[in-house]
């Protein structure tokens, strides 16, 4: 058994946390600073922080062995994370992933993964079985951190005049400091989860369906995952993903954007009576499906492994998670042989192109764009092979938006429409970046522009605003719009199918 100082405990703690940021903090840290001499100082000052907090932290002997073992286990998972998709942990991250299932934690195990989590996690976790702290050296112990206190005011003062425009300009770098920022984004997310939820508060109380004798039949199509950057309907060339709804006379939507870059948050609130600006994630109102279920036979269907996100609730949902989507259009054919009022809302939730395994989201026959990339580990894989996996996802897709509005051909209803939208983008190694769930304000164009596609059985007012700046906050006022249901929360700039269509502010 061997017996450590508690400062050398900690500094041994502050240097695996330290090293284990190349893939986060330092990483960053270097690609902003072209000074070297100045980049060393912040190497230093990222340091001395790490080595404060870990001294306060363990300054008592069983907190030092707690929070080793949260530290360690909390800094190996964060950087695999990290360093392999490049992905920031934030609220809504740690939101998704306690939201994950075992089909989707699946998706991201690999050797790759075991291999990373021994040496980081239970390497370090092993060695601590044969380490005992020495007791009896409090005094030493404030002396270090009275040491550490007077290094850090120092170099921040000997350097400030550097250091403070570079935190101005670069405000983000919170995001890296693994793990301490994911556990003020845990602080958060509990808070939320434990604050008293106020009461349910209804919305459009005045709304109104004013019957204008027709019936009418709308399908909705909530995408997963999908990117404006790969859809043929949008000047795509390398794969055409849009084979199968290309002759159908859709209208595509070139410039979309997304609410949110997670299904956690996009989800609620593109359904949300608010905007992106204003929407929160902690707000607690009904949506515009709750005012619709008023008037209309509304219906819930997913295949998502999130499910609904609690936008569904008090709605007729069906949720699943099977392995491709194809069931929801049999779902969906069945609701509609089976109508039981003249006006019908569908809301068809898709797994799509969630990754990282995109080549086990759809079936083999649709396996069109070819190498593949068949593996989770995203980087082994050459840009052609990621790109024509994910775009067979697409294409996947593509074909089951086809067989909808196929369906609603059929259908014996006067007006007709399906709207497909994606809920938000996705990363394919542009800038080091896979996946998605970069905060909002940082993320890339490829995790906010997304697909929109509308098909209707009638002539369409606005084929010249295709091109208009829309979002996700265009749906509340498109759905009412559509049922012909006012309410002083409609607004008409913001419907796509009224000619007073605006771009959005």
């Amino acid at each position: 058994m061997l017996r450590l100082n508690p400062i050398l405990f900690n500094f041994i703690l502050s240097l695996y946390i330290f090293f284990m940021n190349y893939f986060s903090m330092l990483n960053f840290l270097s690609s902003k600073i072209n000074d070297y001499v100045f980049l060393l100082i912040s190497y230093a000052i990222f340091f001395l922080l790490i080595f404060l907090a870990i001294n306060i932290l363990c300054f008592f002997r069983f907190f030092a062995y707690f929070f080793y073992v949260l530290l360690v286990i909390s800094t190996g998972f964060a950087m695999y994370f990290v360093s392999t998709y490049g992905v920031v942990i934030d609220t809504i991250m740690i939101h998704s992933l306690f939201a994950t299932d075992i089909k989707e934690a699946n998706d991201f195990l690999s050797w790759h993964f075991f291999v990373f989590i021994f040496l980081s996690v239970v390497l370090p976790l092993i060695l601590l079985k044969f380490l005992r702290i020495k007791a009896n050296c409090k005094k030493s112990q404030l002396l270090m951190i009275l040491i550490n206190i007077i290094a850090l005011v120092g170099i921040l003062f000997a350097s400030s005049k550097t250091l403070i425009p570079f935190l101005r300009a670069n405000d983000i770098i919170r995001y890296y400091n693994v793990p301490f920022y994911q556990f003020y984004s845990s602080y958060k997310l509990a808070k939320m989860y434990f604050t008293p939820k106020k009461e349910l508060q209804k919305i459009s109380l005045d709304a109104k369906m004013n019957d204008d004798n027709m019936s009418k039949t709308f399908i909705l199509v909530v995408g997963e995952t999908a990117r404006a950057k790969n859809y043929s309907l949008g000047g795509y060339t390398k794969n055409d993903t849009n084979f199968y709804t290309k002759d159908l006379g859709v209208h595509y939507f070139s410039n979309f954007s997304s609410c949110g870059t997670a299904t956690a948050q996009s989800l609620p609130c593109m359904f949300s009576i608010h905007n992106r600006v204003d929407f929160s994630k902690t707000e607690n109102y009904e949506n515009v499906l709750s005012v619709l279920n008023r008037f209309i036979d509304v219906h819930w269907l997913d295949n998502n492994t999130g499910g609904c996100k609690g936008v569904c609730s008090g709605i007729k949902s069906i949720i699943k998670a099977k392995d491709y989507d194809g069931w929801l259009v049999d779902s969906a054919s069945e609701l509609l042989a089976n109508k039981k009022d003249k006006n019908t809302l569908i809301i068809v939730h898709l797994q799509g192109s969630h990754g990282p395994s995109y080549y086990l989201r759809y079936p083999k026959e649709f396996e069109k764009f070819k190498p593949i990339c068949n593996t989770n580990k995203l980087q082994e894989c050459s840009e052609e092979a990621l790109y024509n996996t994910y775009d067979n996802t697409l294409l996947y897709t593509d074909y089951l938006i086809s067989k909808l509005i196929k369906l609603l051909e059929k259908d014996n209803a006067d007006k007709k429409a399906l709207f497909y939208l994606s809920d938000h983008g996705e990363s394919l190694g542009e800038n080091g970046f896979y996946l998605h769930g970069i905060p909002y304000y940082l993320a890339p164009k490829e995790q906010i522009q997304i697909p929109a596609i509308l098909w209707m059985n009638y002539e369409y007012v606005n084929k010249n605003k295709l091109v208009f700046d829309l979002s996700q906050d265009n749906l509340f006022s498109t759905l009412l719009g559509f049922f012909n249901i006012s309410t002083k929360d409609y607004k008409n700039n913001y419907d796509l199918f009224n000619d007073n269509l605006e771009n959005n502010l």
